[in-house]
């Protein structure tokens, strides 16, 4: 996918589920990964990680795409330079989404 040429810093962002962060009232989809969702197994752990991970932290983002429930779709990447997405892949609480991401973070949770 080609970004969308939109650049975004959210700070203050909280994590609504394994792959979705809010600020200001405006949902956004990490890009290119799946975590669990609310009522299955792993859904309180892996929004826990994103939270830790993203807390009090700004968030440098571009926007991917917009998905069916018009979020935007973001690929983030921590202050430190991590990829967000891989992040989560990497604490074993999300996994690699192919059809999205091309397997882009297949390689994230090794």
């Amino acid at each position: 996918m080609t970004p969308l040429a939109l650049i975004l810093t959210l700070i203050g962002a909280i994590a609504v589920d394994g792959d979705t962060v809010k600020l200001d009232g405006q949902r956004y989809r990490l890009f290119g990964i799946q975590a669990p969702e609310r009522g299955n197994a792993g859904y309180r752990a892996a929004t826990d990680a994103l939270a830790a991970l993203i807390r009090r932290k700004p968030l440098s983002c571009s926007v991917i795409d917009i998905d069916r429930y018009q979020r935007p779709v973001v690929q983030c990447a921590l202050p430190d330079g991590r990829d967000l997405s891989c992040a989560m892949v990497s604490t074993g609480l999300a996994v690699d989404w192919p059809r999205y991401s091309g397997g882009l973070y297949a390689g994230c949770g090794k």
